[in-house]
């Protein structure tokens, strides 16, 4: 019996770039089409660069930094290769937003009024919906790396002479038990593609679709080529910036996982960071449910909007420590 190979790290690193790339090549390749046709520059270019920048804006929403954050030290955890999470997520989500353009290209007009209209059934089920698996995974990957950050204490502190019990144990309660086979879910890195796609059902992708709708309309009154572009520039913006946010963590996880020295307090610090990004965003998406369905004001006076670059930003503070006291570590023979 021959079992199928999987791809070697250079392969995979090869495949993610080589669609990233194509994504750029169309997506920038229909404006200057469009331009060619004899179009306005600036209107082309103007929407184009609207439509990349969207999509980059979104890879920092924080459900999208906490999701592949937590992932990717969940699965580092398991010794899993992480650096393609952000990839196959930005990829599932984009799904979403280039599927419903097509179809709305295809003619399915019912789409475009259940999609602009805010209080319409659809775009009410799909803010219910993108919430509440935002929710539910975030928080599974949360409670699965609370788990190994009090493992790693317990460890740390039973090797000092401490006496903590079960020193490789971790929290063992009802929330990680139930929490525990949602991350499961998720074994490898691919397995993102559906998360990012039930993602993508959510509020926040309507309300692009819808503002796609817009300018696709003008723009198909402008060029085709400019209107094919938009979805794929979106696509593009995204998959690059959610790409990189997870090959960083993949590379910080992996070097704060060597346990010793310095190394040992970076791996706390780093975990812990990524579970209180998971509780911030799951606090603040777990009152907006309650406040969709109770028809009332119970969100909690929390504003996400720059939570992403903020989280991203502290990061990378510790990655630069990081570097910067390694190199200054004495060398010993």
């Amino acid at each position: 019996m021959i079992r199928s190979a999987r791809p070697t790290p250079a392969a995979s690193t090869l495949g993610i770039t080589l669609t990233i790339a194509v994504l750029h090549l169309f997506g920038w390749g229909l404006p200057v089409v469009a331009i060619l046709l004899g179009k306005d520059v600036l209107l082309v270019l103007g929407l184009a660069v609207t439509a990349y920048l969207l999509g980059a804006r979104h890879a920092f929403d924080a459900d999208h930094i906490a999701a592949i954050d937590n992932a990717t030290r969940t699965l580092s955890g398991r010794g899993a290769r992480t650096s393609a999470v952000g990839f196959w997520f930005a990829l599932g989500h984009s799904t979403v937003v280039v599927g419903t353009v097509g179809l709305l290209a295809a003619g399915v007009h019912f789409l475009v009024t259940a999609i602009e209209d805010d209080s319409s059934p659809i775009r009410q089920a799909a803010g219910l919906w993108g919430v509440s698996i935002s929710v539910l995974f975030v928080l599974a990957f949360g409670m699965v790396n609370l788990h190994s950050l009090v493992r790693l204490v317990r460890r740390r502190r039973a090797a000092a002479g401490a006496d903590v019990g079960t020193a490789g144990g971790g929290p063992t309660g009802p929330l990680f038990r139930l929490f525990r086979p949602i991350a499961n879910l998720v074994d490898r890195p691919g397995r993102m593609y559906p998360l990012g796609l039930l993602f993508g059902l959510g509020f926040d992708t309507a309300a692009t679709i819808g503002l796609f709708i817009t300018t696709g309309a003008a723009s198909f009154q402008v060029s085709w080529a400019l209107a094919l572009a938009l979805p794929l520039l979106f696509t593009a913006g995204m998959c690059l910036f959610d790409t990189l946010d997870g090959a960083f963590m993949a590379r910080l996880y992996g070097w704060a996982a060597q346990h010793t020295g310095r190394t040992f307090r970076y791996n706390v610090v780093v975990t812990s960071l990524s579970v209180a990004a998971a509780v911030l965003v799951s606090m603040a998406g777990f009152s907006e449910i309650l406040s969709q369905a109770t028809s009332s004001n119970l969100a909690l006076p929390l504003d996400t909007t720059y939570v992403g670059f903020i989280v991203v930003g502290v990061f990378a503070v510790v990655a630069l420590v990081a570097a910067v006291t390694r190199v200054r570590e004495p060398i010993t023979v």
